[in-house]
């Protein structure tokens, strides 16, 4: 009996193929309005406007390319503390390409940015009061005798990519990666009130030997963007914190080190060409597309 059963079982299932198979073509062909919505057996453009839809849309899965530029504002932070201001310096520009996906088929509107940079680094050291003979007397630090200083760093970056749609054309960006880069020239600069402090000029233009030239480290940013398919306009703020001291640690003393790390920011603006569709469907393209699907079967019926 069970030797019977099993060959009767195998021509059901067999027989049951052409049957899912036309099953399948049937959903195709709806495509992607059963995904959103189950229509009635009577569909009329008066049901469609008063139909309620659900307010989430499909994730976006798509490419941009674009470029960006804006102005960096260097920082740092020292060991032993230092007196430090904000440091503009411009053009910041770069280039770069967006995978926006489904990470696991579970998180949504996540994507990988990848890109090319034109940054800079440095350093600019404030006047700050001190207890004099005299009574009270301004001062200002300075490596080897140089109040400030820039360097231009070329810079590649990867970075998660997370955007949060505020309806069809606005939405909320963040990112968090990593970047690396190299530091191609330095401008030392001396400031002239403090003559007394002694700086050596061939240095003004040159990296020393205890220089560190590789810059690497942390990279974050949060912005707005306006998306106008296929364009998008991004504004965002970008902030690094280098792992990458300008100089080598045991510079001054094998016994008590000292660093000076990066800790710069960036405004940029962008502007990205969508290179791939966006998924998303707002509820007026599922009305337009459930239009479009009547319009189908009554075509098929008058034929």
């Amino acid at each position: 009996m069970r030797k019977a059963v099993i060959p009767v079982l195998l021509a059901l299932s067999l027989a049951a193929l052409p049957l899912s198979a036309q099953e399948n073509k049937k959903k195709k062909a709806i495509d992607l309005e059963q995904e959103f919505f189950q229509l009635p057996d009577s569909v009329t453009n008066e049901w469609l406007d008063a139909t309620p839809l659900p307010k989430k849309a499909r994730i976006n899965d798509y490419w941009i390319v674009g470029v960006h530029g804006g102005v960096s504002l260097q920082y740092g932070y020292y060991n032993p503390p230092r007196q430090t201001r904000f440091y503009p310096n411009l053009p910041v520009w770069g280039v770069s390409i967006t995978r926006f996906a489904t990470m696991m088929n579970t998180f949504p509107n996540l994507g990988m940015e990848v890109g090319f940079q034109h940054n800079y680094e440095g350093y600019n050291f404030k006047e700050y009061e001190v207890d004099g003979i005299d009574g009270k007397d301004t001062y200002r630090q300075d490596i080897d005798g140089y109040h400030e200083a820039y360097m231009e760093v070329p810079e590649v970056f990867i970075l998660t990519h997370g955007h949060i749609d505020m309806g069809q054309y606005a939405k909320i960006n963040l990112k968090l990666g990593m970047y690396g880069g190299y530091r191609m020239n330095i401008t030392r600069i001396h400031d002239n009130a403090y003559n007394r402090v002694y700086h050596d000029p061939e240095i003004a233009h040159s990296f020393r030997d205890t220089d560190n030239r590789w810059s690497y480290g942390v990279q974050g940013g949060l912005g707005f963007g306006l998306m106008f398919d296929p364009i998008e306009v991004h504004l965002g703020v970008q902030v690094k914190w280098g792992w990458s001291s300008f100089y080598k640690p045991d510079v001054v003393s094998p016994y008590y080190y000292r660093f000076a790390y990066p800790l710069d920011g960036a405004v940029t603006l962008g502007v990205y060409y969508q290179l791939t569709k966006r998924r998303g469907h707002t509820r007026t393209a599922l009305r337009r597309l459930a239009r479009e699907y009547l319009e189908q079967e009554r075509e098929q019926k008058e034929q």
